[in-house]
């Protein structure tokens, strides 16, 4: 059991990489508090999921929901060791018909609300002198694409968001790690993935021969998550199915 007696906050943990991670963290002995916009998804998940699992429902770009996330937490399980910050947005259009509205949804949504509710809980780690921070990037924090230059912006913003807390509070015993999906197959994508011909040429970029599958990416967290990655902080994963090695 990995994650003996550990405490930890997914965010978008109602689907897709936040579900599979909430699932493998439980499995391995965590008690999880699960946060998402849908109530009925989040407690539909929470029955999926074997132990204690606390759904919180919450948009995590209002900072009241995320005091409530945070209180919660440490109400219901004393402490907060590992916060997976997994909860995200992907949209997008040509840079120069991007809306200001729609390039600050983006930002909302995928970096302003990880450092708002990083900010909230490090406090409480800070105390404890233990913590770790897992944050779902993006193979597009690493590589550029086309037509989502808010999303590319927002991903890259958030690896190096993960090393500034790697840097600022290790000596304090909290560690920070970045995972940087491929394409992984999941709610947000299922409409992409039905274009057929477009999966088939996007999967000659994929070394290993397939995309991704949520447990993927969550057994790469459960490795961040816990002790047997304890020498490692400020580190940038990619789970990609060989994509970024060329």
């Amino acid at each position: 059991m990995r994650l003996e007696g550990k405490s930890a906050i997914i965010t978008g943990g109602g689907s897709g990489i936040g579900l599979a991670c909430a699932k493998r963290f439980s499995d391995e002995g965590a008690v999880v508090a699960i946060i998402g916009r849908r109530k009925n998804k989040l407690e539909l998940a929470a029955k999926d999921i074997e132990g204690r699992v606390l759904p919180i429902a919450g948009d995590l770009t209002n900072n009241n929901d995320l005091d409530s996330l945070v209180s919660k937490t440490l109400h219901a399980f004393g402490k907060i060791d590992i916060v997976v910050n997994n909860g995200g947005l992907f949209a997008g259009a040509p840079l120069h018909e991007t809306k200001d509205e729609d390039w600050n949804i983006i930002m909302n949504t995928n970096i302003n609300s990880v450092f708002q509710l990083t900010k909230r809980v490090l406090p409480h780690m800070m105390k404890s002198k233990t913590g770790t921070f897992v944050h779902i990037a993006s193979i597009l924090g690493l590589v550029a694409a086309p037509g989502v230059a808010a999303y590319n912006v927002s991903k890259g913003a958030l690896l190096q968001f993960s090393r500034s807390i790697a840097m600022e509070y290790g000596s304090l015993g909290i560690r920070s790690n970045a995972i940087c999906p491929g394409l992984v197959k999941t709610d947000m994508t299922d409409n992409l993935m039905k274009d057929k011909e477009l999966m088939l040429e996007w999967s000659k970029d994929y070394p290993i021969g397939r995309f991704g599958d949520p447990e993927d990416i969550a057994n790469a967290c459960l490795y961040l998550a816990s002790d047997e990655s304890s020498f490692v902080t400020g580190a940038t994963l990619p789970v990609d199915g060989g994509f970024t090695a060329h």
